[in-house]
């Protein structure tokens, strides 16, 4: 059986990108081209997880550097396949463990831009994002940043419809919010440095245009 993530992206894929680039427009794919493209050369290799319609990896593929896209949702797959040239595209529930379909294969750069927020347990997937990051290579990724005492009342851990009226069952699956410490702690455990961050908002919400806080982190 699916989980709702898997239904709810195969539900938003033909909408997404327009979705994304209208009113509610989501800005971490433009925050990622900004800060990691110095870091970017023909021959590496590159894993972006959540890839979804391939916002994220569309600076790497027009650079012609070899990408590996991971996600939930075939349809946002078949999308993604499409629109760009990607080495590989595989689909896949990055909670089973990124080790089960990477035993031996190294990364140069690793992205994972508007997906941590979905996923429990962030720390194994940052230690797995680790193992899999060549000597001298980057991760980089976005988390929804948690904000206490915030005027719009949203809590540290909700379903992604909290606040609407009659949730859909679709919009049901939990949110993770971080502190920013609780961030740079897990940072610190891993052994990652930061090297670039950048807070930004994320996108705005609902039809009330809630805006949502993000930080991205350039890591190694």
């Amino acid at each position: 059986m699916k989980k709702l993530i898997e239904r709810y992206n195969d539900f938003l894929s033909d909408k997404y990108d327009t979705a994304t680039q209208g009113k509610f427009k989501w800005l971490a794919p433009a925050k990622l081209n900004e800060y990691v493209r110095p870091y970017i050369k023909k021959d590496l290799g590159v894993l972006d997880i959540g890839v979804g319609t391939g916002q994220a990896s569309k600076i790497f593929v027009d650079q012609g550097v070899s990408v590996i896209g991971i996600d939930i949702s075939e349809k946002m797959l078949s999308l993604a396949r499409s629109k760009y040239h990607y080495k590989k595209l595989i689909k896949y529930d990055i909670e089973q463990g990124l080790q089960n379909i990477f035993p031996k294969e190294r990364f140069d750069i690793i992205v994972a831009i508007g997906i941590l927020e979905f996923v429990k347990d962030m720390k194994k997937v940052l230690s797995e994002m680790k193992q899999l990051l060549k000597k001298g290579g980057i991760i980089a990724f976005t988390y929804e940043v948690y904000e206490p005492n915030n005027r719009y009342g949203i809590e540290k851990v909700t379903p992604l419809g909290a606040g609407l009226e009659n949730t859909p069952e679709l919009l049901s699956f939990m949110v993770y919010r971080k502190l920013p410490n609780e961030v740079e702690k897990m940072l610190k455990d891993l052994f990652l440095e930061t090297i670039k961050s950048k807070k930004f908002i994320g996108y705005l919400r609902s039809q009330l245009q809630i805006p949502v806080p993000y930080e991205l982190l350039i890591v190694n």
